[in-house]
């Protein structure tokens, strides 16, 4: 599937249905500003989706912004980690990268508890969560009016769901931060400032967890396990909450990458 061609027209909610179309308009006829211009519009006023963030990494990909169409393809995943599309144009920029190099991974107790719950939307996991809950309150209900065999110990079972599928939900809400180097180069220094000595640098696109953000300054980590700090207006963040990327990239006195 072509990353240019794999653009979502499912339908944004009402009253902004219009500013989505317009946007997928504006997309169609290759004015990828004003695009992303009503994405970014839509995403400010909380309309988000994983459609809308489909279609702006699209747009950003088209403009040669590697590191804002990741983050916006991350983002579309968070959403709907069943969403294709999405994953392949991923994959297809991260093989653009100069590196490479793979998501920083969940902590390893998230990894061993949860790992059943990376397939889930975040709405899935807090409806289940309440479905399961109202079963138990309703079982123990009935366990109190009529004496069923075996009621207890399936509440105790729809107990359990009901816990597993919450604290899924509240990892999924208050998760880690990822954020995506949306500039050439962005250098990682020891401390927040450009007079710190730097570790090391991210390229365009590389993808890093982060656990601080002070000054205006992010302290950030690779899959490798590399740390420092950098600018954050060299990072595309993933969020939530989700801020806006159309901003010119970062001026790191590296010389622009050309749009592909």
């Amino acid at each position: 599937m072509s990353i240019w061609l794999c653009l979502v027209v499912a339908a944004a909610t009402n009253p902004y249905q219009e500013a989505f179309e317009r946007a997928n308009a504006a997309y169609a006829s290759r004015d990828y500003a004003a695009a992303i211009n009503g994405y970014e519009q839509l995403i400010e006023e909380s309309v988000t989706g994983p459609a809308v963030f489909f279609n702006l990494g699209n747009a950003y990909y088209r403009t040669g912004r590697l590191g804002a169409a990741i983050a916006n393809y991350e983002r579309a995943l968070a959403c709907d980690p069943g969403m294709e599309c999405a994953r392949e144009n991923l994959d297809k920029c991260v093989l653009e990268t100069e590196r490479r190099l793979e998501r920083p991974l969940p902590p390893d107790w998230e990894q061993s508890l949860l790992f059943w719950h990376y397939n889930l939307a975040p709405a899935a996991t807090r409806m289940l969560a309440i479905l399961f809950w109202l079963l138990f309150w309703l079982l123990l209900a009935i366990r109190k009016v009529r004496p069923v065999r075996y009621v207890l110990r399936a509440a105790f079972i729809v107990g359990v769901l009901a816990v597993a599928f919450a604290v899924s939900a509240w990892v999924k809400a208050h998760g880690d931060v990822y954020a995506v180097a949306d500039a050439a180069t962005v250098p990682v220094h020891y401390g927040t400032s450009d007079k710190e000595t730097v570790r090391f640098e991210l390229y365009e696109g590389d993808r890093v967890l982060v656990d601080r953000r002070a000054s205006a300054w992010a302290r950030v980590m690779t899959a490798d396990g590399e740390r420092g700090w950098a600018k954050e207006d060299a990072l595309a963040f993933v969020g939530p909450p989700y801020e806006r990327l159309d901003r010119p990239p970062a001026d790191t006195g590296a010389e622009a990458k050309e749009t592909p």
